[in-house]
């Protein structure tokens, strides 16, 4: 089994990321394909045999990064999966040769994802597909339905040829949901997902209390949902979560301008 990580970088050094000091920089002599969405090229420097760099100034999102590295996997020929990145998250430093032995012991299986942690270990990925207050769920190891439960974006492993069955990302939905649309396209071609025996962390910016930096956040992240309930697999769930998010934002500011921007643009 031949896999290529696929890191999503936003103005930051490669060599500072999470992804990088817990995963990475454990793979010597493995290819690894940055896609840098800087306004500006930053890590362009570490291109070489291994490292496979590509700058996008237009910034289009997570989902133009993983086809895009669809498309390289595509073309290195050897390679039959694809594992998907971002910078912020944390994994155990054995991970890929954890999924090797999953993916090669479930030649049927297409999908294969972590145990995500965030704050103090509370369970972020994967997630109830019903409606629940905590959405996140810890799950042992082992195969799962995709009907129940659907994983994040950073540290999923897909077959290639199941990516590209499934259409790869949608390229208008650039950040928040792409995940949901992509993963629920994908449980309408495939059952199941193996919960592979691994933690990963994933590290937010929820510190942040300046209203007029959560907010011009929150209409990048309204425009991803717009998107995103166009597909009828996910309209609930895209739905309670932006209920939920702008809730949540509301209180913590104690400003309506979320509540307003919701009403007047979704």
């Amino acid at each position: 089994m031949c896999i290529l990580p696929i890191v999503v970088l936003y103005n930051v050094d490669f060599h500072e990321t999470n992804v990088y000091h817990t995963l990475l920089s454990h793979m010597a002599g493995e290819r690894i394909l940055i896609y840098e969405n800087s306004p500006e090229p930053q890590n362009k420097c570490y291109e070489s045999e291994q490292i496979i760099y590509y700058h996008d100034s237009h910034n289009g999102g997570v989902s133009a990064a993983y086809n895009y590295g669809a498309t390289v996997a595509r073309q290195l020929e050897d390679v039959n999966a694809v594992l998907l990145l971002d910078e912020d998250t944390q994994f155990e430093s054995d991970y890929l040769s954890v999924l090797q032995t999953a993916c090669q012991a479930n030649p049927h299986i297409n999908l294969f994802v972590p145990q995500v942690l965030y704050a103090e270990d509370k369970p972020f990925s994967p997630i109830h597909r019903g409606i629940h207050w905590h959405r996140g769920t810890m799950l042992n190891e082992g195969i799962y339905n995709m009907k129940d439960y659907l994983p994040v974006n950073s540290g999923a492993c897909i077959r290639l040829s199941a990516f590209e069955k499934v259409g790869g990302y949608n390229k208008d939905i650039r950040l928040d949901f792409a995940d949901f649309d992509f993963f629920s396209r994908m449980s309408a071609l495939y059952d199941t997902f193996y919960r592979v025996g691994s933690i990963a962390r994933q590290s937010f910016s929820n510190e942040e209390t300046r209203a007029d930096i959560l907010f011009r956040r929150y209409q990048f992240y309204i425009e991803g949902a717009r998107i995103a309930r166009r597909n009828p697999l996910i309209r609930k769930m895209v739905n309670i979560e932006v209920m939920r998010h702008t809730l949540a934002l509301t209180v913590r500011t104690r400003r309506f301008m979320f509540i307003n921007y919701l009403i007047q643009n979704y």
